[in-house]
């Protein structure tokens, strides 16, 4: 049997799985690895915890019997790794770390000299977070590793595949997460590189397929992962784009929800003729030239669990689910009376405000705790459906998570959207995406499809419903404005 090893190494762990070439997945593994948390907001990895997980989880992930196709690699992006002569620099830092703060400004201060805006020219608002940021403070702090650096990753995946034996490469994604790449021309931006101090020549190799080949295992594979010579080595997107890519496809004009602990929509459309930020979405490259546009709520799945604790005594998400029902049978499907900002403390969509703190709107004499929590779960409802263009109602909208098992949120989704809402078990969404990116990258007859083509849980929105909250929407965007103008 022939089956494509996928492995994503995440924020906490490395994820394995074997997919066959139908997109049946034979068994799937993880193994956690520690991050380390500094003074002032830092966060580091040691890149050889990454392959120690990868190693402990593709052993478990790899019955004798396969074939290994090729290892397709996706991750966490946006970290910075200084690759020496004789391994990393030093530990890597992390997307999370917000150490760099004075740097970023520093950066974007010596562009605006030069009479060229930071943020413009990436198409995103950059932040003590960006890889250039990063580079620039330990410039300053650590000249040692810096002096030593060979090449920098900005991935645990490209790291991986080039301690692997492939050239040192970087997908188009995880690029546009770095602070240096210039959005009209997809290409690393001199200009920021310069303002960071980095050198050109240490810059990645971009890869242009929605997959690429960039390599084979050499013989330190079977040392470091127990894996033979020879497999090719695919880097996928970073493991936002491989999500979408296992989810919807890449295709503009799709687009899927998630309502997780935060939540957030994720579109991809085609190119802007214009790259400019809006400050509250993320716009990331995807191969072909297309975009994903991530927009966040910081709490979905957390803000149900505060209501529950806060308005049903604590009770779980099986009982509340029943109380939403029972509610649903007594009202009917539709607006509760009530509007809800479910910020628990700072937002990022649909305005980014760190100060931002939630609200209720509407409560009269007969507002019941279940009114509450129906009126909670519609207000993250409500936040999501900012992100999505409006008239395409017939187009299906995946939906993925913890909080997606809940069919009466499902409902209120369909409902305040206007569209079809498909419940996509999205458990291995990136790791599925891996796969269709490395078949694809090796020109394989595959079966392995997107989630939102392969059979689910759909729920329709109701037609009066829906329009109700169609009206609701544009007053439940400016109550953010309101909101934020009490806090300042």
């Amino acid at each position: 049997m022939i089956g494509l090893l996928c492995l994503d190494l995440g924020t906490t762990s490395a994820k394995a799985a074997l997919i066959d070439l139908g997109g049946r997945t034979i068994v799937s593994t993880s193994a956690e690895y520690p991050t380390r948390h500094l003074p002032g907001g830092g966060a580091e990895q040691a890149p050889a915890d990454w392959v120690r997980a990868a190693r402990s989880a593709i052993a478990r992930a790899l019955p004798p019997e396969i074939e290994v196709a090729a290892l397709c690699l996706t991750g966490q992006m946006q970290d910075l790794i200084l690759e020496g002569e004789h391994g990393p620099a030093r530990p890597a830092v992390l997307y999370t770390d917000m150490r760099a703060g004075a740097e970023a400004e520093e950066i974007r201060a010596a562009l605006a000299r030069g009479g060229q805006s930071w943020d413009a020219l990436t198409g995103n608002l950059q932040e003590a977070n960006s890889s250039a940021a990063m580079f620039r403070r330990l410039h300053h702090l650590e000249p040692g590793p810096v002096t030593r650096t060979r090449a920098i990753a900005f991935g645990p995946a490209g790291h991986l595949a080039h301690v692997l034996g492939a050239e040192l490469r970087c997908d188009p994604t995880t690029a546009a997460t770095t602070g240096l790449l210039d959005a009209r021309t997809r290409t690393w931006a001199p200009a920021v590189a310069r303002a960071a101090g980095i050198d050109m020549a240490l810059l990645p190799r971009l890869t242009t397929g929605v997959g690429e080949v960039v390599g084979r295992t050499d013989e330190s594979a079977r040392e470091l992962l127990g894996l033979p010579g020879g497999i090719p080595i695919v880097l996928a997107p970073g493991d936002a784009g491989a999500a979408t890519l296992g989810i919807t496809g890449l295709r503009p004009g799709q687009d899927h929800a998630s309502l997780g602990t935060s939540g957030w929509v994720a579109s991809v459309r085609p190119p802007r003729q214009h790259p400019t930020p809006d400050g509250a979405s993320h716009r990331l490259a995807l191969a072909g030239g297309a975009e994903l546009h991530i927009s966040a709520v910081l709490a979905a799945g957390a803000a149900a669990a505060w209501a529950r604790q806060a308005y049903l005594a604590g009770t779980d998400a099986q009982d509340a689910d029943r109380r939403l029902s029972e509610r649903e049978r007594e009202h009917g499907r539709g607006p509760t009376g009530l509007l809800v900002l479910p910020t628990l403390g700072g937002e990022r969509y649909p305005i980014r405000d760190d100060s931002l703190r939630g609200a209720v709107l509407g409560i009269d004499a007969s507002t019941g705790p279940d009114d509450l929590y129906s009126a909670t779960l519609e207000g993250v409802a409500l936040a999501l459906s900012h992100a999505l263009e409006g008239g395409d109602t017939d187009r299906v909208l995946p939906v993925v998570g913890g909080g997606a098992v809940s069919a009466p949120w499902r409902r209120i989704l369909a409902d305040v959207t206007g569209r079809p809402v498909l419940l996509a078990d999205g458990t291995d969404a990136t790791l599925l995406g891996a796969a269709i990116a490395g078949a694809d990258a090796l020109g394989l007859d595959h079966g392995i499809a997107p989630l939102v083509e392969q059979a689910g849980d759909l729920t329709a929105p109701d037609p009066s419903a829906a329009a109700a909250y169609a009206g609701l929407r544009p007053v439940h965007r400016g109550l953010y404005e309101t909101v934020a103008g009490v806090g300042r």
